[in-house]
């Protein structure tokens, strides 16, 4: 089943809320509808639906034009799953799941047959709302309400899903078995899925496409790692942030990218080896008392890679999981000839970044100030059997500064460095 928006337009009297929408969405796909409050995700879901009548545009579905289809085939064909769902009616979560099956059932006193009844139960065990179907609706919480209104919409058993903020009032947990239990329709039945989703990663985890609508108007369509860059985020949220990729599911992930402070420079220049995590806030803290920071050497997926790259950096990149190379371990070699003083973090020393230390050993032999960093007697832990811990010995012996936490090596290094 395809649905075709072509320069849709609407408006609440006088003012507009979508302009010039074009779109389409394919059968059996997975599209996320997302942007700011008030960028008309929702108000494009109740044209959709016929709910609302664009002014101006127009929206077919399977080619044939929206306004020709009934309400029966209308509610046959799309299930809806609203943002809020309340009712004062005393109805029970069981009765809520059977109104799903109302586009079926035909006239309003007909009873159920055994295909409703087969359908709601299971529309009710693949939510996990079986166990309160006798309980009063209104008196369940909000993530069970939530539970059951996409259970009622999977009951349905639509053509297509319309989701309106599906995972609202779920914690993570159910977040995520709700997109699953989605996605599995999506894939195994083939259900074309319309969500509004404010969770950008999950919409990147979960969907196809994903269409990135800013006043009204589409900003972007397409994958989500074409459609999530922080230029695109930056321009439609107003919010900096890095995007990265998850290397167990190969999806993007945004994180918020944390203001930097303008400073002075100064113009003294530190280099810092570090890993694992050891070393962003030691690159933040250098970078924010004006000091000129750079780092490596740095596997790409290395979360202080991300931190020196997120602060733009010089950072020497070696490929995922690989040994320093050569040529790496020479332009390591090459930032510590540049720099005034060199510092190390605790990182955990393995095979592939044993090299640092022995660059930490050139930096003694330069003449350089070094400093390491030791909140515990060992420097780092020690994979490579003793070989760290000798060299981080000979390091001690032959003139390192050792500091017991990042604040004493920041004031080591600017008392040093006249900056203090």
């Amino acid at each position: 089943m395809s649905v075709v928006v072509k320069q849709l337009s609407f408006s609440f009297g006088d003012k507009p809320v979508l302009k010039d929408i074009s779109m389409d969405v394919g059968d059996g796909e997975f599209l996320g509808l997302m942007g700011p409050n008030g960028s008309g995700k929702t108000t494009l879901l109740r044209c959709v639906t016929n709910y609302l009548h664009p002014a101006a545009g127009s929206i077919s579905v399977d080619g044939q034009p929206l306004e020709s289809l009934s309400p029966v085939d209308i509610a046959r064909t799309f299930a809806v799953v609203p943002q809020v769902s309340a009712t004062d009616f005393t109805f029970t979560a069981y009765d809520i799941v059977m109104m799903g099956r109302i586009p079926h059932i035909g006239s309003r006193l007909a009873s159920a047959s055994k295909a409703d009844i087969a359908a709601v139960a299971k529309a009710m065990e693949r939510t996990n709302t079986t166990q309160f179907a006798d309980r009063q609706f209104s008196e369940l919480s909000g993530g069970e309400r939530q539970r059951v209104v996409v259970a009622r919409a999977i009951a349905q058993e639509p053509r297509t899903l319309l989701l309106d903020e599906p995972t609202v009032y779920l914690d993570i947990s159910g977040q995520i078995e709700i997109m699953d239990l989605i996605r599995t329709l999506n894939r195994s039945q083939g259900i074309t899925v319309v969500a509004v989703l404010h969770d950008i990663n999950l919409a990147s985890r979960y969907c196809d496409r994903i269409a990135l609508l800013s006043e009204g108007r589409l900003d972007a369509i397409g994958p989500p790692d074409a459609v999530l860059t922080p230029e695109a985020i930056q321009g439609v949220y107003g919010v900096e942030v890095s995007v990265r990729r998850d290397p167990m599911t190969n999806a993007v992930y945004v994180m918020p990218r944390s203001p930097v402070a303008p400073v002075h420079r100064h113009g003294t220049r530190v280099h810092v080896l570090c890993g694992g995590g050891t070393g962003g806030v030691l690159m933040r803290s250098l970078h924010e008392r004006g000091f000129s920071v750079s780092a490596g050497v740095l596997n790409v997926l290395d979360s202080d890679f991300e931190s020196a790259k997120d602060m733009h950096l010089p950072v020497i990149a070696e490929a995922p999981f690989a040994p320093i190379s050569p040529e790496n371990h020479e332009l390591n070699l090459e930032m510590i000839r540049e720099s005034d003083s060199v510092v190390a973090s605790p990182f955990p020393v393995g095979p592939g970044n044993l090299k640092n230390l022995e660059a930490a050993r050139i930096a003694l032999r330069l003449r350089k100030r070094f400093y390491l960093i030791r909140s515990r007697p060992e420097l780092a832990v020690d994979f490579v059997g003793g070989a760290a811990e000798s060299i981080i010995k000979e390091l001690i012996s032959s003139g390192a500064v050792v500091v017991g936490s990042v604040d004493e090596a920041l004031s080591a290094i600017e008392v040093a460095g006249g900056t203090r």
